[in-house]
């Protein structure tokens, strides 16, 4: 099955575990800020953005097409090529935390790009997320347009 349609590419997010674990902050959903106010501790600030302004990965990577960053034309590709250098180059340029038995942390940038390339051709969205030094994660992903789990989702630029 070949794909007809577009790709955006959204981040990268870099973030703690902790972060990234915030449920309530990736989803679309509005937030109870009651509730919120009701806890014992001091709520993040970023819970009061709106979900469409957030830069935290969303759970359901189809949502991304919500959020239109300023520079996601930049990031918008109609061949695959593009988007999986864009992969690349930011993997290269933000490599994984490296293990300390020194055994490799995935498969490796040519296995993980020949299958961004398959899934992407195809249609699926591809997140790359992992761990990088200073004990933070990043995240970016490729996300395609129109998106086939979440097809009412309108293409953020219009296209």
């Amino acid at each position: 099955m070949n794909f007809t349609g577009h790709w955006h590419g959204y981040g990268p997010w870099i973030g703690t575990n902790t972060q990234y674990h915030t449920e309530h902050l990736r989803r679309p959903a509005p937030i109870d800020t009651e509730w919120l106010k009701s806890q014992k501790k001091t709520p993040d600030p970023l819970a009061f953005t709106p979900f469409e302004r957030r830069t935290i990965p969303p759970t359901q990577t189809g949502h991304y097409l919500l959020r239109r960053p300023a520079d996601l034309a930049d990031r918008t590709w109609k061949e695959v090529d593009p988007a999986v250098n864009w992969l690349v180059t930011t993997y290269q340029s933000t490599p994984p935390e490296q293990r300390r038995d020194k055994r490799a942390v995935d498969a490796g940038l040519d296995i993980k790009t020949q299958q961004a390339r398959t899934d992407i051709t195809n249609g699926v969205d591809v997140v790359w997320c992992y761990y990088i030094p200073g004990e933070r994660m990043i995240n970016f992903a490729i996300i395609a347009c129109p998106n086939r789990h979440l097809p009412e989702i309108a293409c953020p630029l219009g296209l």
